[in-house]
């Protein structure tokens, strides 16, 4: 699933230059690749978050299983360990790639991650496969984040707009295919060489960037704490950033409480067995489906309004169906497709319009302040999505009521930002 809609940090500050910086960056850019592979190598940096949830779904029960994880939803943690050091690791890697540059920040990033890929490979303890999660997730921030401040250095505007859009199928495609991938791999290795296949991964992303981008951020800034902190006090004292914020994480949250259920839900709950793959990623086709339409009626319609008009419908969708499961009616696997089908879909209309939002009051702290409603954002919606996960009790009861409640809230704090 999409890893949260994370925009760009600290990339408009410093990003042009003049007079002889002018003339460098000219001389820079004779010699980047062009639109086509630098689209695919940010393709390949920003997409590790997405490949290390989705890759590892399919292997959450053996997981459980090997390291004595099996009882309740623990193995759920696996999941949102990782968004909590995505969380964290944004705020690090903003104000670092614009001080160290973006290049540095990235290889910082990768290291780290592959640390944390290997730690995990090797893991024989519950608590220390968790704790190499995190270290992943803390790692994965730097090309996830830095990868876009990269765009911002080299396009703006339009162009800018578009090669992202571009780059954003990744997170698209990676629900569909990434656990059907997972699904293979484990027939071929164990889990553990899923997390040494994500090491390599990261590793041939560095090396490609190494090889054939060079640095894009000519203007560098002091690394110090005080932006950071500034940004932090300018979103809590906008309602509307805040409003937005966390309607977002709400929205967020209910998608990922899905994800964190998905493998106990099918597997367990159905009995889909190897199906289960193609089953997820079947169904999350339908936020593709939902995020080229919110690309075709944003423009005509506004962020506010499609927001609205999908939260809405969420609501609608599945308050009806808590009242009719409450009413003894438990869904058969294909009852269940046809409910969450239309609700993936709605989340995909409100897909990056979130972001936009929250920022619109923050113009004159726009870079930082997007890593810092990044990392609200995962944090905030990697809690509500664990609340939805650890209330999962056999039955799709606990992600229906997360879809109605978390709506609930999103439209009340949507209308609330609207009235700032």
């Amino acid at each position: 699933m999409s890893d949260g809609g994370i925009v760009a940090d600290s990339a408009s500050r410093g990003s042009s230059g003049t007079g002889a910086g002018a003339a460098a960056r000219s001389d820079d850019m004779t010699r980047e690749p062009g639109r086509l592979e630098f689209t695919l190598l940010l393709s390949m940096l920003m997409g590790l978050v997405a490949l290390s949830i989705d890759l590892m779904l399919p292997a959450l029960g053996d997981i459980a299983l090997d390291l004595h994880a099996s009882e309740g939803n623990a193995r759920q943690a696996v999941i949102w360990c990782l968004f909590l050091g995505l969380g964290v690791g944004q705020l690090v890697f903003g104000p670092l790639s614009d001080a160290l540059g973006r290049r540095p920040a990235i290889f910082a990033g990768t290291a780290l991650f592959v640390l944390g890929s290997l730690l995990a490979a090797t893991a024989d303890t519950f608590g220390a496969l968790l704790a190499a999660r995190l270290l992943q997730g803390f790692g994965a921030a730097g090309p996830r984040l830095v990868s876009v401040a990269m765009v911002r250095d080299r396009l703006s505007g339009p162009e800018m707009a578009s090669l992202l859009s571009t780059v954003a199928t990744v997170f698209i495609l990676a629900p569909v295919l990434a656990p059907s991938i997972g699904e293979l791999a484990l027939a071929l290795t164990t889990w553990r060489g899923l997390f040494v296949a994500l090491a390599a991964s990261a590793l041939a992303g560095a090396a490609w960037l190494a090889v054939r981008q060079p640095e894009t951020l000519l203007s560098r800034r002091p690394l110090a704490v005080a932006p950071v902190v500034h940004a932090f006090a300018e979103v809590l004292r906008s309602r509307r950033a805040l409003s937005v914020t966390i309607a977002a994480a709400c929205a967020y949250g209910s998608l990922m409480g899905y994800v964190y259920s998905s493998q106990q839900l099918f597997q367990d709950g159905f009995g889909a067995g190897e199906r289960y793959a193609l089953l997820f990623g079947g169904s999350a086709a339908f936020i593709a489906a939902g995020t080229w339409t919110n690309a075709r009626i944003v423009v005509r319609f506004g962020t506010d309004r499609v927001c609205r008009v999908a939260l809405g419908a969420q609501l609608a969708w599945a308050g009806a169906w808590t009242l009719w499961l409450l009413g003894g009616h438990p869904p058969s696997l294909v009852g269940w497709l046809v409910f969450s089908c239309p609700a993936l879909f709605a989340g995909g209309l409100t897909y990056g319009n979130f972001n936009a939002m929250a920022l619109e009051p923050l113009g004159h702290v726009a870079g930082t302040a997007a890593a810092v409603v990044a990392s609200l954002q995962t944090l905030l919606g990697a809690a509500v999505a664990g609340s939805i996960g650890a209330a999962w009790n056999g039955t799709v009861l606990p992600v229906v009521v997360g879809y109605a409640l978390c709506a609930a809230i999103a439209l009340g704090f949507l209308r609330r930002s609207v009235a700032a």
